[in-house]
């Protein structure tokens, strides 16, 4: 395993842009690596299983969301009601998922893994746990863990308040 997460030394001041604000520049470079890396690996995994990456974003949603509907599935792919049901229908035809009926709404399904998708999950996540065993140091797991939630939380925050793109930082 090789540790590419240092930790700054002890009292080090942090890195300070123009204005005196904090600079973040080389974290905003590594996150944006981080994306134009991982939809490669996206594609690459995708390409893997014979499925676009769509495909492979509404399969591993079936795998974390609980009682997902097309609909659900939809809204959190974007995608019209029929783009949907094609995807939807690609999924169970390749064995991946399978409808359900759905326990109290009779004009609906629930989406769930089959056992290929399953397995296909179960494969997908041993692959991002061998990346993150080399590439983090495992007394860092914690802080790494509490630093992408936060991070998720404060874009969550950032993009459903004013603070949004284009607008002047305060």
């Amino acid at each position: 395993m090789s540790d590419v997460s240092p930790q700054p030394p002890a009292g080090s001041p942090p890195p300070l842009d123009d204005e005196g604000q904090l600079d973040v520049t080389l974290v905003l470079t590594a996150y944006a690596s981080l994306q134009r890396q991982g939809e490669r690996v996206q594609k690459v995994v995708a390409d893997h299983f014979g499925m676009g990456t769509t495909d492979l974003r509404c399969l591993t949603f079936i795998a974390t969301d609980h009682d997902t509907t097309p609909k659900r599935a939809a809204e959190f792919l974007e995608l019209s009601p029929g783009a949907t049901t094609s995807l939807v229908d690609r999924l169970e035809t390749g064995g991946y998922i399978t409808r359900q009926p759905h326990p109290s709404d009779r004009r609906s399904v629930l989406l769930e893994l089959a056992p290929a998708g399953r397995e296909a999950i179960d494969q997908i996540h041993d692959f991002y746990r061998r990346a993150f065993r080399d590439a983090v140091d495992p007394n860092h797991l914690d802080f790494l863990a509490a630093a992408m939630r936060a991070i998720g939380d404060s874009l969550t925050r950032a993009a459903a308040g004013d603070d949004v793109v284009g607008a002047p930082e305060a």
